[in-house]
């Protein structure tokens, strides 16, 4: 199950189409998302950083919090730029630009995310 957190329903609809392949859960706020999180783990979250409501930063410092959500494996695709480096500490496996992101980029993070995650890298 990959969670998507999302409040823009423009790039809902495009990840629902660009991953029609795999289960997904999606959120418009970080709150709602993490109240799910509470109960289900996802073996994939991808995270936008300005939300209504909790930021992204804020889901990721609750995800740290819960030894089984901080193995989790996170792509952010925001339009705040940010580094890899200074998101690594959450568990981030990729950084996109919602202006520049490529597709199959971010398939192929996608897939890689979730190999490793069941290889428990």
């Amino acid at each position: 199950m990959i969670a998507i957190i999302e409040d823009d329903k423009g790039w809902e609809d495009y990840y629902q189409q660009l991953l029609a392949d795999y289960d997904l859960k999606c959120f418009h706020d970080g709150l709602a998302a993490v109240q799910w999180m509470d109960k289900t783990v996802p073996d994939l979250v991808i995270l936008d950083i300005l939300l209504t409501g909790p930021t992204g930063f804020a889901v990721l410092n609750e995800m740290q919090s819960y030894p089984e959500l901080a193995k989790v494996p996170v792509i952010v695709v925001s339009s705040v730029a940010m580094s890899e480096d200074e998101l690594a500490k959450y568990g981030v496996r990729a950084v996109f630009d919602k202006g520049d992101m490529m597709p199959q980029d971010l398939l192929k993070s996608v897939q890689a995310a979730l190999e490793g995650a069941r290889n428990g890298k």
